[in-house]
């Protein structure tokens, strides 16, 4: 553990050096996680916390710090309880799509390795959490990535 936080600080620190976004994988690991991103200046450059699986309190405290919300598959799944209350607070400006293949899959296709083509499950099942068309989804994420990369 000890060796993995060094490592997250060193790189965070290298990410601030040369103004990049960072992708954040982090699993059971949420203060630490806040604590290095808050230490290390995350909030000067941004990024994802990719694969969010953490509550919907914990929403706000990444979302202060410039950080966008990767949703992907799990969101499909009848268990994702937590993940759905988190997601109906992301604002959608904050949500981009993610495959995390091979892991993953939506509904239908859970146990399958997972694939881009399966997106068009987790952006429906956005768009009905927010109550907007898939269109609407599409044209966000799209938009979200592009600001986040600035492409």
């Amino acid at each position: 553990r000890a060796v993995q936080l060094k490592w997250f600080e060193r790189q965070l620190q290298m990410a601030v050096e040369v103004n990049k976004p960072v992708i954040i994988h982090s699993r059971e690991a949420c203060a630490d996680t806040i604590n290095i991103l808050k230490n290390g200046n995350a909030d000067r450059i941004g990024g994802i916390i990719h694969c969010y699986s953490y509550t919907k309190e914990s929403v706000k405290t990444f979302y202060d710090m410039n950080f966008y919300f990767g949703i992907g598959g799990v969101l499909t799944f009848k268990n994702a309880r937590k993940l759905v209350e988190a997601a109906e607070v992301i604002p959608m400006e904050r949500i981009l799509l993610e495959t995390d293949c091979p892991y993953l899959s939506p509904e239908p296709n859970r146990g399958k390795r997972n694939s881009s083509l399966y997106l068009p499950y987790v952006v429906e099942a956005i768009a009905e959490l927010k109550g907007i068309s898939a269109e609407q989804v599409i044209e966000q994420t799209e938009k979200n990535a592009r600001d986040l990369y600035q492409l």
